[in-house]
């Protein structure tokens, strides 16, 4: 019940925080559990994202972003949840590292391509990708998704750059000119939607809303 409570709760302060003007995308991760441990069911899964997505319809958000997602199957079963389970709109996100190989994978091994189509078949009417990654990073990822899905809309939810540990904390390479420079050219391997991931400030938001222009 706590969980249902606060999850309406946190929906409802960021409606009322964003005033008319602006759109409510809750977040949804993953579990942390896999599937293929056999330490939980799909059931077990669904049911638990049921009761996410339903607290956050109840809030007042406008959709719901199923993201920095590694196994195919948990983000489908995400995005069946918040479908049949919600009247909003659905987005979902991978999370991708860059391999010796130079490819783009998963924690799960899945390519950018077969990951979008997937959850897109699933439901999700946005597709993409966050975190893990800077903006110069995305740009071969959209690419990739948007050679397997034409039509589809397509989230970019960037780092401020790749994390270096300085005594003892996390900073992050990225200015906002940083990622302000590389923003069109994101939107130009095909996404539609463009915003930030770990490291990301207003000043970084804001500066990208200036370079794309609209």
């Amino acid at each position: 019940m706590g969980v249902r409570v606060d999850l309406r709760a946190a929906a409802a302060l960021s409606r009322q925080a964003a005033g008319d003007d602006a759109l409510v995308i809750a977040s949804v991760g993953p579990t942390g559990i896999l599937l293929l441990l056999g330490d939980v069911t799909g059931e077990q899964l669904y049911d638990a994202f049921k009761v996410q997505v339903e607290a956050l319809a109840a809030g007042g958000a406008d959709a719901i972003c199923i993201e920095t997602m590694q196994d195919i199957e948990e983000a489908q079963i995400a995005v069946r949840a918040a479908r049949e389970n919600t009247a909003l709109p659905v987005l979902c996100t991978f999370s991708f590292e860059l391999t010796v190989k130079g490819e783009y994978r998963t924690m799960m091994g899945v390519g950018p391509a077969e990951a979008a189509q997937a959850v897109h078949a699933a439901g999700a009417a946005v597709v993409g990708t966050n975190c893990g990654n800077g903006m110069e990073r995305m740009i071969p990822i959209v690419r990739e998704i948007r050679a397997a899905l034409p039509d589809v809309p397509i989230l970019v939810h960037a780092n401020a750059g790749l994390p270096r540990l300085v005594g003892g904390v996390d900073v992050f390479s990225d200015s906002p000119e940083d990622m302000a420079r590389l923003a069109p050219a994101v939107v130009a391997a095909g996404a539609t939607i463009v915003g930030g991931c770990c490291g990301t400030t207003p000043a970084h938001i804001a500066a990208i809303r200036r370079a794309l222009g609209r």
